[in-house]
């Protein structure tokens, strides 16, 4: 299915291939892909079109960025942006050398009037190339509208042929308040999908139960035929009981927008490395966004009872895929275990439920180590009904030193709350349990959990110490060795002193944390301190979507940096899942002994590539670095003790070469830590001692020149050098022969 938007039929705007790397809408760090990437079959030079009558606006040259692009403004009212191209048209191409030279630097952003450049729909405006932050040979295009926000081409213009329809591999459910179960649990929950057994779809593999109010997310892609990559999807639909209450389109963005990302995208999930997930749900708290309509929410405070859901998931050739599946909104069963009887094989098992005296039909049994590692799905021996219960059998080789967490469900699909079992004889003492207990985010509420290495028979709870008081905060042994809080509101840590986490078994046990976060609000400005003052963050009036906590955790075995030493400790901004609106300020106090350390930077660790650079401040009078961040992410301060160093250098030393085998002098270098800056004022490039207009691509970070025209026989020399964004410099020369 092709679809075509009305009253638009534009040429497409490269002969290189209809084939797409990237697509309209795709999730980045940071924002969305704002175009399509039409693949050039690793290859440049293939011809560029305009796609309309209409005239160039724009010219643009750049080391990093679209690289070399022009923009041409149709005359229906849109733009068309053609980026990381080669060369331009030669006359356009003539007019950027030109500019170029009067600037005296390679950089060029230059605007023109319509009477200046006017073009015809299928002229050649350029040259598809790889410049600019490209990561290989494509055309990446963009057309905007008059309000210069990007739309969807795939749907206003520019059809791809696609006969596949989009794939959803996951759903998940994100409890949105406290109090909320999902399937008797306060933790978000994933689900597979599976093929739906009539009218073709998926289907949840089970009834979920739900109570209060919940958000949904999914796993999706899309696939073309004939290509191995994965692209966005064009729109979603959210149907409760067959009315809709959540639509999500990528039709049109906006740069301003950019980082609305995190609200789109399930943040927690994917900086956990869970997945990719789109939210099928807008809080009140998010900024307005032109993929979702403003006034829509998506989150579902159903009413009791059975609910259909259905999903609706579209690409921009119409090809749609559905989900459906049943939620059942009631109260988790309370359950018990009210006799454990020994038998000479088996152990079993009298389960009955506490609340809602409806007969019980499925128990699913895991087996967990004393350090709570997951270890197999259980085999019941023998199963039946106990009044409203069951009375189950499991094998007792299984359970010597292992507990067990029982997954309970009756009648009406309604999930129990969390049941788990061990051997009293495998309890270990408290006062040789090591205690793991963290924080964590869902939406800007807060989940705290513990895990021990062993098994505990006695109660457990959180304790807040405020002024004279102290407030219990309950916990449910989610599995024989982890307890969680339900979710918890922001507000209750206002003017917390103390966290303590209170055992009672053998013996009582309190561990006071080492932890104290602070209360932070929208609309406000506030500095939070390490435990050592050397470390500060400041949460801004914008930089949060709603109230939350926030805190600073010293790491003791940090990654060590490679081409680099730490020159400071490295500090966790927590909590790390938790998605920013805006940027936060960050500082680093450091001693006198580095304060004219050459090359020091502060950096951050990106879960993909490891340290990275962040542009830094350095206030020598007050001894701190500072700089700004978009993420709650490990940051220090690191010497950059590595030039950087060279790869290639085209033509060789020494070498001789035919003059038509010389048509471009190059240097690829890299670096270790840092990165090769991108700067036009830290590189430099010569031939035969004169300057020449290089151009720099910062991804295959190679500094290099297109000759004009040949090379004339003899001996010539190329001289370069390069910095990598600390400030150390590699430079070199080398000599060779064109006959």
């Amino acid at each position: 299915m092709i679809c075509i938007a009305a009253g638009q039929n534009y040429r497409w705007p490269t002969v290189g291939s209809k084939a797409l790397s990237s697509n309209f809408g795709e999730f980045r760090d940071g924002g969305f892909h704002m175009g399509i990437d039409i693949k050039t079959l690793e290859e440049t030079g293939w011809p560029v079109y305009a796609i309309d009558d209409g005239h160039i606006s724009r010219m643009v040259a750049n080391f990093s960025g679209y690289g070399k692009a022009l923009y041409l403004t149709l005359n229906d009212g849109n733009t068309a942006v053609y980026a990381h191209l080669e060369e331009f048209s030669f006359r356009q191409e003539s007019i950027l050398l030109t500019l170029q030279s009067i600037n005296n630097s390679y950089m060029v952003n230059e605007y023109f009037k319509p009477q200046q450049f006017p073009v015809k729909r299928g002229d050649i405006i350029g040259y598809t190339g790889n410049t600019g932050a490209s990561f290989g040979p494509h055309l990446h295009f963009e057309l905007r509208n008059s309000k210069t926000q990007p739309l969807n081409p795939l749907t206003n213009g520019l059809p791809v042929e696609d006969y596949r329809s989009p794939r959803v591999h996951q759903v998940g459910i994100i409890p949105l308040s406290p109090g909320t179960k999902i399937n008797g649990s306060s933790i978000p929950r994933v689900f597979p999908l599976f093929a739906a057994t009539s009218g073709g779809g998926l289907q949840f593999p089970d009834t979920v139960s739900c109570f209060g109010p919940i958000g949904l997310t999914i796993e999706v892609d899309d696939k073309i035929q004939g290509a191995a990559n994965k692209y966005q999807v064009q729109s979603i639909q959210l149907l409760v009981d067959d009315e809709p209450v959540f639509s999500l389109k990528y039709n049109e963005l906006d740069y301003d927008q950019m980082a609305t990302v995190a609200q789109v995208r399930e943040n927690r999930f994917h900086r956990l490395n869970l997945g990719s997930f789109t939210k099928l749900y807008k809080l009140e708290t998010f900024s307005s966004t032109t993929i979702v309509p403003d006034g829509t929410s998506g989150v579902l405070n159903l009413t009791p009872g059975y609910h259909k859901i259905e999903i609706q998931v579209s690409d921009a050739a119409g090809n749609t895929t559905i989900i459906k599946g049943t939620v059942i909104n009631y109260p988790p069963v309370k359950l018990a275990i009210r006799d454990v009887e020994w038998l000479d094989n088996t152990i079993e098992f009298n389960i009955q439920p506490v609340t809602l005296n409806i007969p019980l039909t499925k128990v699913t049994c895991y087996s967990y180590t004393a350090y709570g590692y997951p270890d197999e799905q259980l085999t019941i021996v023998n199963s039946k009904k106990e009044r409203s219960g069951l009375r189950i059998e499991l094998p007792k080789s299984k359970l010597g030193k292992h507990g067990v967490s029982f997954i309970v469900k009756n009648k009406l699909g309604v999930y129990g709350s969390p049941l788990t079992w061990h051997d009293p004889n495998a309890d270990k003492s408290l006062t040789e349990m090591d205690i793991d207990i963290t924080f964590s985010v869902v939406e800007h509420k807060i989940i705290m959990q513990i895990q021990t290495d062993g098994f505990t028979s006695g109660n457990t709870a959180l304790r807040l110490l405020k002024e004279d008081e102290y407030i219990s905060i309950p916990l449910t042994k989610v599995q024989p060795t982890v307890y969680t809080t339900d979710l918890l509101l922001p507000s209750l840590f206002y003017n917390v002193q103390r966290i303590d986490a209170f055992f009672d078994g053998d013996i009582e046990r309190i561990i006071q944390l080492d932890l104290k976060p602070t209360v932070v609000a929208p609309g406000k400005v506030t500095n939070i301190l390490s435990k050592d003052k050397n470390c500060s963050i400041q949460i801004t009036k914008t930089s949060i979507y709603d109230t939350t906590l926030v805190w600073i955790e010293a790491i003791d075995h940090p990654v060590e940096p490679k081409g680099g030493t730490l020159q400071s400790l490295i500090y966790q901004i927590q909590p790390y899942e938790l998605a920013l609106k805006d940027t936060i300020r960050i500082g680093i106090r450091y001693n006198r002994q580095i304060k004219d350390m050459p090359n020091t930077a502060l950096y951050y660790y990106n879960q993909k590539s490891g340290w990275t650079f962040l542009p830094t401040i350095n206030l020598p009078n007050r001894l701190i670095m500072s700089s700004t961040l978009l993420s709650f992410d490990a940051i220090g301060i690191i010497q950059d003790t590595d030039p950087p160093f060279v790869r290639r250098v085209y033509p060789a030393n020494g070498g001789k070469f035919h003059y038509k085998d010389v048509r471009t002098i190059s240097v690829i270098a890299d670096d270790y830590l840092s990165g090769i800056s991108s700067d036009e004022q830290t590189m430099s490039m010569k031939l035969d001692g004169e300057p020449v207009r290089y151009a720099f691509q910062p991804l295959k970070k190679e500094l290099y020149y297109y000759l004009p025209t040949p090379l004339n026989a003899g001996e010539h020399t190329l001289e370069y050098s390069l910095s990598d964004q600390a400030g150390n410099q590699v430079s070199g020369s080398t000599t060779f022969t064109v006959d």
